[in-house]
Parts: structure tokens; C-alpha cells; sequence
């Protein structure tokens, strides 16, 4: 395992989840970008966003310019990027949650008039809760790798304090709007519009939607529509997803229950 491929975790060069294709800020080529330093205090949150971008280089971009930053990117093909310490960098990416989270930015256009000839997103949903009424479905690749990022940050190989926690989880529901509670902070896995902040955020920083209706990283879709996305997209049977958007595909993958609008 070089440097490159490894995951750096206050310093030290970790093994990634198996099968997970990662290149860190080791490697020259990949952007780190500049935060605070949180070293010696508990990371007990991730905080998953989509991007409204078309590709890795150009998410980081648009971060630079904004002054934000994630730990970590998720490309079209499932490739990921690390580009902040997860236990040590303090990032700019959810507000009053920068502190003790962990920041995954998924790569998607989101709204299908920003597709492009080529794209390796093939399915455009109808969707209701989304921002204009219609959502890019994620790729299956993407959607593998965030449960992958997910199940390791949230387990004793990564060092950190993250529970396997769904915030929007009650009962056997699983919210796709805001939570009552979660601006204020406590463990677990939260969709960055879980909490009301993310309304200044996406409308006047980050990269996503800009509007307080819907984030794609915790948005349901059509399950008949995801679930033929997943399949088709390497050729092969796929766990079957409950519901779209990363986050209720992550929930499946970990048997959380069903969706809730």
C-alpha cells in the first residue's frame, strides 16, 4: 500500500475498505485543502452533499473559490478522493457541524439540463421533493462507494468516534427533509439538509442546490428507476436499494428502514 492509496488519519496512512479505488492529498495531484486544525478532539459525525457539479476537478474547484473544503470526493466512477485528514483537518463544509464532522461530497449534476453527451449518469427521474422537480439518479458506482466510506468511517478501523447513527432515523422511517434537532450537534450520519442550516449554505456557499427544498444526498426516488440504475450499471445483479439519493441508498445497504418525505 503506498501513501497515495492510503487514507491519512491524524497523520498515519490507514488501509481503505476493501475494493475502494483512493487516492489522498499524499499524492501530489490531489488537492488538500486548508482548514484548522482539530487535532486531539473527537470526529463523531459524517455529513454527506451532493455537488451540482459534473466531475471531482471541478467540485474541488468550486470549493476552492468558495473557501470551503470536504475530506473526501466521490466521482462518477466511484473513484474517491482525500483531501483533508480526517482526524486532524477542521473543514469548511456544514457550518456549525465542521467541528466534529467528517465532510463526502458526491459528485452530480443533479438537475438533467446540466447533463452533458457522454455523461455517466443515464437516469433523470421525475421527483417532487427536488428542487425544479426533477433529479439525476447517482451512479451505481457512487452509491457503492459512499456506503463503503460510510460503513468503515463508522467502524473501529478508521480510529475515529462515529456510531453507525442514522439522525434522520425514526423508527423505521427515514426523513428526507430537515430534522427537528440537528443543527445542534450529536454523533452520527447526517444529509447536510437534515439541519435548517444548510439552507444559508446551499443557497450562498456550497456547491448544490440552491434552494431549502431538497438535497440530493438525502432525496428518495423512484425505487423502480434507482433499483434498474443499480443493476444495469455494471452489468450485474446489485443489492436491492429500498430508495434513491445517496443517503437512503447508503440506509438500505445497511438495512435501515424505509424512506420517509
Amino acid at each position: 500500500m503506498s501513501s497515495g492509496s492510503a487514507i491519512i488519519v491524524a497523520g498515519r496512512a490507514v488501509e481503505p475498505p476493501p475494493g475502494l479505488v483512493l487516492s489522498s492529498f499524499a499524492d501530489p495531484a490531489v488537492h488538500r485543502f486548508a482548514g484548522r486544525d482539530r487535532s486531539g478532539r473527537p470526529v463523531t459525525e459524517v455529513v454527506v452533499h451532493e455537488s451540482v457539479t459534473r466531475s471531482a476537478e471541478g467540485t474541488v474547484a468550486v470549493l476552492k473559490r468558495r473557501g470551503l473544503g470536504v475530506h473526501l470526493i466521490v466521482a462518477p466512477d466511484g473513484r474517491v478522493t482525500q483531501h483533508g485528514d480526517l482526524a486532524s483537518d477542521r473543514l469548511a463544509h456544514a457550518g456549525g457541524h465542521n467541528g466534529p464532522s467528517v465532510g463526502i461530497e458526491v459528485v452530480n449534476p443533479y438537475y438533467g439540463d446540466q447533463l452533458r453527451k457522454g455523461s455517466p449518469w443515464s437516469r433523470v427521474i421525475d421527483a417532487p421533493w427536488a428542487h425544479r422537480g426533477r433529479y439525476v439518479v447517482p451512479t451505481a458506482e457512487q452509491a457503492e462507494a459512499a456506503a463503503q466510506l460510510v460503513a468503515w468511517l463508522s467502524s473501529p478501523a478508521a480510529g475515529l468516534s462515529i456510531p453507525r447513527t442514522w439522525v434522520g432515523l425514526a423508527g423505521t422511517r427515514l426523513a428526507m427533509g430537515t430534522v427537528a434537532g440537528a443543527d445542534a450537534r450529536r454523533p452520527g450520519i447526517y444529509a447536510h439538509h437534515y439541519y435548517a442550516e444548510s439552507r444559508v449554505m446551499r443557497s450562498s456557499a456550497a456547491p448544490g442546490p440552491a434552494s431549502a427544498r431538497g438535497s440530493a444526498a438525502n432525496a428518495p426516488h423512484n425505487q423502480r428507476a434507482v433499483r434498474e440504475a443499480i443493476s444495469s450499471s455494471r452489468g450485474r445483479k446489485r443489492p436491492r436499494r429500498k430508495a434513491g439519493g445517496v443517503m437512503a441508498s447508503m440506509a438500505s445497504s445497511f438495512s435501515v428502514g424505509s424512506t420517509s418525505r
